[in-house]
């Protein structure tokens, strides 16, 4: 079964200045919780991990007019599979929200519930972190 999960923040920041941040791939490890370094590939980017594992990524839909991308994980370190979503930046008032959809299955129902609060919560946090990154820089 199919797990999903959208979180949304707003950020005092028009955006534009919101998707220079979010939309530039190769700067992930700048404002995602744990990434060290980011590398892209044409529409593949990889994140090592600050424990040394690889998340490999395939960007699509990738758009700066709509500041809008999708991704699919090829590869990560959590027992999860088919995990996919989808980021946005809308205005919103004198700033901007972020929107993160995401969808993921856990092969295992008895970790479902543990495994999508821990994800929900790590996502919470990563875009809090892009939230700080963006209003920091306005500064």
């Amino acid at each position: 079964m199919s797990s999903k999960i959208q979180n949304r923040i707003k950020i005092a920041a028009l955006p534009d200045q919101v998707w220079a941040v979010l939309g530039d791939l190769a700067a992930a490890h700048t404002w995602i919780p744990g990434i060290t370094t980011t590398k892209v590939e044409g529409m593949k980017r990889v994140c090592l991990t600050a424990d040394g594992h690889e998340i490999r990524e395939e960007i699509s839909d990738y758009s700066a007019e709509k500041r809008t991308y999708r991704y699919k994980h090829l590869q990560q370190p959590l027992p999860v599979k088919n995990s996919h979503g989808i980021f946005t930046v809308q205005a919103e008032g004198a700033g901007s929200v972020v929107v993160w959809e995401a969808e993921f299955e856990v092969p295992d129902p008895a970790q479902e519930t543990e495994m999508v609060a821990m994800i929900n919560g790590y996502y919470q946090q990563t875009l809090a972190s892009l939230k700080q990154r963006v209003e920091a820089a306005g500064d």
